[in-house]
Formats: C-alpha cells, sequence, structure tokens
C-alpha cells in the first residue's frame, strides 16, 4: 500500500489499512470496515506511520488528537501550567499535613477484618503520634532519619515514658508498623523521600526464655497480700484477683488478654473452654483445684467487675484491659526480687506464667507437639520456635528417668 502524498505542513490522520479481501480496498478513508487502522504523521520534512493499535476509526481518531495536541503550542504551555500547578499543590500539602493527621488517614486506609490487628494499627498510630507531640513535631516532613533514629534507642520494657515502653521482643514488630506508615506517606506524597528506611532490621533475642521456679512462683502468690495491703485505691482490694489470674496463668498457658476477657460461662466444674482472641483458637484444658477455687472465689457482685466476667473491669474497652493489667503489675514488680539464672535481677511480666507454663510441661515429659496444642499454636514451629532450647534439658531429664528405672529393673549403669 502507498502512503497518502506528503503535504507541506505538519498533519496527523488517521487512515485504514485494508486487508486484501476488504471490497473497500482502495478506499484509505473509509471508516466503517473492520480492518485495521493507522495513523500518518508528517512534520519536520519527514513522515512515518505508526499503529493505532485498534480497528475502531474513533478510537484511532482519538489518539491522532492526542498527538496534535502534543505539537499544539498552545495546549503544550495548558499542560506546563497544570503540572507546575500540581507540583506547587503537591509541595504545600508535603508542607501542612500533621503527624496525626497522616496517621489517621493511614488508619482509614487499612481494610482490616480482624479487630486485634486493626486495635495493634491503633497502638502503633498512638505511638507515633506521643513521640512527634513530645518532640514538638507539628509537619510530617519535618521528621528525619536521625529523629528516628535517636527514638528506638529509646525503645525499652522499662523506659520512662509510656509511648517508650517497647519489649525487646516487640521493637521488631513496631519497627514494621512504622515503616509502614512511612512507605504509605511517600506512595500519597505527603512527604517526599522516606525517613524510616534507613533503620536497620532489629534482631529478635536469642535470650533463652524466661521463666519462673515453682519456688518463685510461691514467692510471687506469698507477695501478693503484702502488696495489696500496701497500696490505696483500687489495688488494695485485688488480692485475689491477682491470686486468681496467676494461677489461671501459670496452670492453663493462656495469654492475658484472653484470661482478663474469660467469661464465667467458660469453666464448668474443672473444666475450662474459650477462644483465643488472638486467633480465635479452641481452649480445651482441665485446671487444678487451687486454680478453680482461686476463679470461684470471684465473686460476680463485685462492684469493680462486670458480673458475667472474672476480671473485666466496668468500663473498660478490651483494647486496653491488659495494658491496665501490665501497670498493675509493673508496680507488684517493686515489691518482688526474682533473680535469673545467672543471679542477676529479673522483671516479672505476665507472659512469663505462660512460657513457665509451657517449660515445667515439658520438663515433666510432656510432648513438644501437645504442649503445641496447649498452647494453640497454630504450627509445631512456631512451639519449636520459643521453647526448643528447653528440649535438651527435657531429653536429660528423661535420660535420667531412664537410668533410674534400668537400675529398678536389675542392670548396672557404668558412670551413673
Amino acid at each position: 500500500m502507498k502512503s497518502p502524498a506528503i503535504p507541506a505542513t505538519t498533519t496527523i490522520s488517521v487512515f485504514t489499512r485494508h486487508s486484501p479481501d476488504c471490497p473497500k480496498v482502495s478506499k484509505r478513508d473509509w471508516k466503517r470496515c473492520n480492518c485495521r487502522k493507522a495513523i500518518y504523521i508528517y512534520e519536520d520534512g519527514h513522515d512515518h506511520i505508526v499503529s493505532a493499535r485498534t480497528r475502531s476509526w474513533e478510537q484511532a481518531e482519538r489518539l491522532a488528537q492526542a498527538e496534535r495536541d502534543r505539537r499544539d503550542p498552545v495546549k503544550k504551555k495548558l499542560v506546563e501550567i497544570a503540572e507546575q500547578e500540581a507540583r506547587k499543590a503537591a509541595l504545600k500539602k508535603v508542607k501542612n499535613i500533621t503527624v496525626n493527621d497522616a496517621t489517621g488517614r493511614w488508619l482509614s486506609a487499612q481494610k482490616i477484618g480482624s479487630e486485634e490487628t486493626a486495635a495493634i494499627y491503633k497502638t502503633a498510630a498512638k505511638r507515633i503520634n506521643s513521640w512527634a507531640e513530645d518532640q514538638e513535631i507539628g509537619s510530617l516532613a519535618d521528621i528525619t532519619a536521625d529523629m528516628l533514629d535517636l527514638w528506638r534507642g529509646q525503645w525499652s520494657d522499662t523506659a520512662e515514658k509510656r509511648y517508650n515502653r517497647i519489649g525487646a521482643t516487640s521493637q521488631s514488630h513496631f519497627q514494621g508498623y512504622l515503616k509502614r506508615f512511612f512507605r504509605y506517606a511517600v506512595r500519597l506524597k505527603f512527604i517526599t523521600s522516606n525517613p524510616a528506611q534507613e533503620l536497620t532490621a532489629i534482631k529478635k533475642s536469642t535470650k533463652r526464655t524466661e521463666i519462673l521456679s515453682v519456688a518463685q512462683f510461691e514467692e510471687l502468690l506469698a507477695t501478693i497480700p503484702r502488696f495489696t495491703e500496701k497500696q490505696s485505691g483500687m489495688l488494695h482490694e485485688f488480692a485475689k484477683e491477682f491470686r486468681a489470674l496467676f494461677l489461671l496463668q501459670w496452670w492453663s498457658g493462656m495469654r492475658i488478654l484472653d484470661c482478663l476477657m474469660l467469661p464465667r460461662t467458660a469453666l464448668v466444674g474443672d473444666n475450662l473452654r474459650t477462644k483465643t482472641k488472638k486467633t480465635g483458637a479452641q481452649v480445651d484444658c482441665i485446671l487444678p483445684d487451687e486454680a478453680v477455687a482461686a476463679l470461684q472465689a470471684l465473686s460476680s457482685d463485685r462492684p469493680r467487675f462486670l458480673p458475667d466476667y472474672f476480671f473485666w473491669s466496668k468500663g473498660i474497652k478490651w483494647q486496653t484491659l491488659s495494658n491496665k493489667w501490665d501497670n498493675f503489675i509493673r508496680e507488684l514488680n517493686k515489691s518482688l526480687s526474682f533473680k535469673d539464672a545467672k543471679g542477676q535481677p529479673m522483671r516479672f511480666h505476665s507472659h512469663m506464667l505462660r512460657d513457665s507454663c509451657s517449660v515445667h510441661f515439658l520438663l515433666a515429659g510432656m510432648a513438644l507437639e501437645d504442649v503445641s496444642k496447649l498452647l494453640t499454636h497454630e504450627s509445631i514451629t512456631v512451639t519449636e520456635k520459643y521453647y526448643g532450647h528447653w528440649v535438651p534439658d527435657r531429653l536429660r531429664l528423661l535420660k535420667q528417668k531412664s537410668v533410674a528405672t534400668m537400675k529398678k529393673r536389675g542392670a548396672t549403669v557404668t558412670g551413673q
């Protein structure tokens, strides 16, 4: 097919590339056949043909018009002005958005099905806002990588300021949400660069899981009445609650939030059946008489607590329930003097009871897979990650038991 005659001025036009069997093969400007359309472009003394990638004349014409507009000096200027205005608006947006507004947008953009995950996002946003307010940071754009690095250095489970109280394990999790927030801010052009990008990964602690010995747990229970007697307000009345909560965690291995949200209907005799808040997994276990008696001693008509629950205080949302009790336990620590296996001071926290339950069951000979089910872990891999390093201790105990059994059967075991 021959190209149209070359005109003397810049021209952009549509024509049809007919197939050989098209009855209109001689009419390049025929619009209604189903043959391929193309665009003829002549400019600066040269011409070329490009495919319109369509068989529709209307679509090809729209593409041709876009090419004409790109070359129209007036329209080019209008596009440049529009782009300049957009850049100005974006720069103004960057300068003006506050940290609080940015975290609010971030939260509203999340489509989260789980209440617990939504609560984690809200907690992360609150922590970011509290830090920014304390540092008198107004605009999100004012935050630098150096500021974030200095902030990260202040995180610890014993930090003076509440928003900095982040345990070793939780620091890695929070930093992940911090980075998500700043990636979102860059993507939405709230800021031009990501100040959190340079934060290196926080290595998870390889420290052996801290547990309480039986003697330490007995010390914990014995400390409760001495502690509450010295307190004022509600803590003065909470001796029974502390005892029941700690016994429940010690024997069931449940997380503190699941214990605090435990309904009275979950306990039938000595059988405890409930679901975890984190994953909805089924908890079904037997409690010893001591733990059952401690729970039953918590009357349903206590004025500070919801009648249908053992530990849930009136007027407290589930999202802040564990934080409230963490504060109580932090006060209790002032009356404790625990030491770890190396003789160093050891701070007590509620999750230590879940860990203690797991490890003591392992050391008593319970199989790792059974402990995994007790803890409602999704897989035994999770259990191995946190408690696998206790398996050698369990094996040593099993060897000692097997040697004792062999000696009872009349065998001689050299060196034992």
